[in-house]
C-alpha cells in the first residue's frame, strides 16, 4: 500500500512531537506527585516537632486547633495505650509494638481503614521536656481523600496543558505537512504532465525557497523538451521530405518536360501562336518549373558552391510577366513598387527566383482566399504589392505585401517549419524553401501584419554599389 506523501511527513512529525508531549507531560505529574508527597510528609515532621518543643500541655482543644491547620486527626496516647488527648474519640489507636521515630524521622506510607474512611497512618514519639519526662505517642491519622485531592489539583493542570499541546501540536503539524506536500503535489503533476507531452511553463509559488528552485528547474527541463520534440518532429519531416523528394521530383520533371516539348512543337507548328504572350509565358513557367526540379534533384536545396552578382530587379520583372495573369485570373491586381535603382546582391540566380516566387504565390493565394470566402466581411480591395528598396547602405530589402487574413495561430510559431501549413490543398514547403535559401544567403525573412494587411521582409546584404544590370526602364 502507498502511503500519500502528506501521510508520510505528518505521521513521524506527529508520532515524534506526541512522545516528547506525553513523556514532558508524564515526568511533570511524577514531579508534582512527589513534591506533594515532600509537602505533605515536611508538613507533619512541623507539627510533631512543634508539639514536642511546645510548652503548654497537648489538650484536646490543641490538638483540634492544629487539625484544623493540616487536615489530619490526631490521638495523643501514653505509653500504656491510654488516649490523653483526641481529635476523633471514637478512633482507638492500635497498641505500639516498636519504638516510633523522632520527629525528624517521621514518615507517611501506611493506608489503615478506620469506619469507611482510609487513612495513611504514622505514629511519632512526643517527648515535651519543658513540662514532664513522660514519653508519649501521637497518632497522625491523614485522609487518603485528601491526598488524592491535592494530587489531582497537581496533575490536572499538567494533563490538560499537555492536551492541548497535543491538539495545538497536530494542528501544526497538518498545517507544515499540507504546506510541504502541495507544492510537491503540483510538482508530481506537472511532471506527469510532462511525461504525457505537456510542454508547458507551470506558474511559479510566490514563496522563495527550494520548492520555487525546483519548479523554475522544472520549467527549464520543460522548455528543453519541448525544444527537442520540436527538433526531433523537424528532423522526421525533413528525413521524409528527403525520402519523397527523390520519387516526387523525378516524376514531375519528366511530367513538365513532356509538356514543354509538346508545347514547343506546336509553337512550331503554328506561326500565328508564337506572338500569343499567353503561350510563351505558360512556356517560360514550364521552364521555370524544369530548373526547379533539376536542382531539386541534383540536391541543392538551397545550398551553392558558388555565388554571382544578380540584379533583383530583373528576377522581380521577369516573375511580374510569369505570374501576372495568375493574379489577374483571380481578380488580383499585382503591384510592383520596387526602385527604378538597380539592386544586386552576391547569389544564386534560380533560388532567389525561387524565393520571390514562393512569396508571391503566397500572397495571391492568401488574397484570393478572402475574395473567395462568402463570410469575409473585407471591404479593402484584393491585391498583392512588390518593393524592392534600400534597406540601407549594406542591406537590400523586398517586401510582398497582400490585404490576406494572415497566417493562423495555430501556426504562427511553426509556419517556416516543414510540412507545416494551415491550407487544405497545401504541401507546407513554399515558406520553409524561402527561408532556407534566405538563410544561405545570409540573409533574414520575417513577417509582420500591418493593419489590414500581412507584409512577409526579405532583408539579404548588398554585393555591390555600381550598377552590373541593365535598366529595367529602358527595355
Amino acid at each position: 500500500m502507498r502511503w500519500p506523501l502528506r501521510y508520510q511527513i505528518l505521521i513521524p512529525m506527529m508520532g515524534i512531537m506526541v512522545c516528547a508531549i506525553v513523556v514532558v507531560t508524564l515526568l511533570h505529574a511524577w514531579l508534582a506527585t512527589n513534591q506533594i508527597k515532600l509537602q505533605i510528609r515536611d508538613q507533619f515532621r512541623q507539627i510533631a516537632h512543634t508539639l514536642d518543643e511546645a510548652t503548654f500541655p497537648l489538650t484536646g482543644a490543641v490538638l483540634n486547633q492544629t487539625k484544623g491547620l493540616s487536615g489530619a486527626d490526631f490521638v495523643l496516647v501514653d505509653q500504656d495505650n491510654e488516649v490523653y488527648s483526641s481529635t476523633r474519640p471514637d478512633y482507638v489507636p492500635v497498641a505500639v509494638k516498636l519504638e516510633p521515630p523522632d520527629w525528624n524521622q517521621l514518615r507517611i506510607s501506611d493506608v489503615i481503614e478506620t469506619g469507611d474512611t482510609h487513612f495513611f497512618h504514622t505514629v511519632v514519639k512526643i517527648q515535651q521536656p519543658a513540662r514532664t519526662k513522660e514519653l508519649r505517642y501521637l497518632h497522625i491519622y491523614y485522609p487518603v481523600k485528601a491526598y488524592r485531592e491535592a494530587l489531582s489539583n497537581a496533575i490536572y493542570p499538567s494533563l490538560l496543558a499537555g492536551s492541548i499541546a497535543l491538539i495545538v501540536v497536530a494542528i501544526l503539524a497538518t498545517v507544515i505537512a499540507g504546506r510541504v506536500t502541495r507544492p510537491l503535489q503540483r510538482l508530481d503533476r506537472k511532471v506527469a504532465q510532462i511525461a504525457h507531452g505537456d510542454f508547458h511553463p507551470m506558474i511559479l509559488p510566490a514563496r522563495n525557497d527550494e520548492i520555487r528552485d525546483l519548479s523554475i528547474s522544472i520549467n527549464q527541463m520543460a522548455e528543453l523538451l519541448g525544444d527537442y520534440e520540436d527538433e526531433v518532429k523537424r528532423s522526421e519531416r525533413l528525413k521524409t521530405l528527403g525520402q519523397l523528394r527523390g520519387a516526387i521530383a523525378h516524376q514531375l520533371r519528366n511530367a513538365v518536360t513532356g509538356c514543354r516539348i509538346a508545347l514547343d512543337l506546336y509553337l512550331r507548328k503554328c506561326a500565328d501562336s508564337e506572338q500569343d504572350e499567353t503561350l510563351q509565358v505558360a512556356n517560360r513557367q514550364l521552364c521555370m518549373i524544369e530548373q526547379y526540379l533539376q536542382s531539386f534533384l541534383e540536391n541543392k536545396a538551397g545550398h551553392f558552391s558558388s555565388f554571382e552578382p544578380v540584379c533583383l530587379n530583373e528576377i522581380v520583372e521577369r516573375l511580374m510577366s510569369l505570374l501576372e495573369p495568375t493574379a489577374r485570373h483571380g481578380g488580383i491586381k499585382l503591384i510592383n513598387e520596387s526602385v527604378e535603382e538597380p539592386m544586386t546582391v552576391q547569389g544564386d540566380t534560380e533560388s532567389l527566383e525561387q524565393l520571390m516566387s514562393n512569396l508571391i504565390l503566397n500572397a495571391i493565394e492568401a488574397t484570393l482566399s478572402v475574395k473567395t470566402d462568402p463570410d469575409s466581411q473585407s471591404d479593402s480591395e484584393a491585391e498583392v504589392r512588390l518593393k524592392l528598396f534600400p534597406g540601407g547602405p549594406e542591406s537590400v530589402i523586398l517586401e510582398v505585401t497582400d490585404t490576406g487574413p494572415g497566417p493562423e495561430s495555430a501556426i504562427v510559431n511553426k509556419m517556416f517549419e516543414p510540412l507545416v501549413t494551415a491550407k487544405k490543398d497545401g504541401t507546407g514547403l513554399g515558406l520553409f524553401v524561402a527561408r532556407e535559401i534566405v538563410q544561405n544567403h545570409n540573409g533574414r525573412l520575417f513577417w509582420e501584419r500591418r493593419g489590414q494587411q500581412t507584409c512577409f521582409i526579405v532583408e539579404l546584404p548588398v554585393f555591390q554599389v555600381e550598377k552590373v544590370c541593365v535598366e529595367i526602364t529602358n527595355r
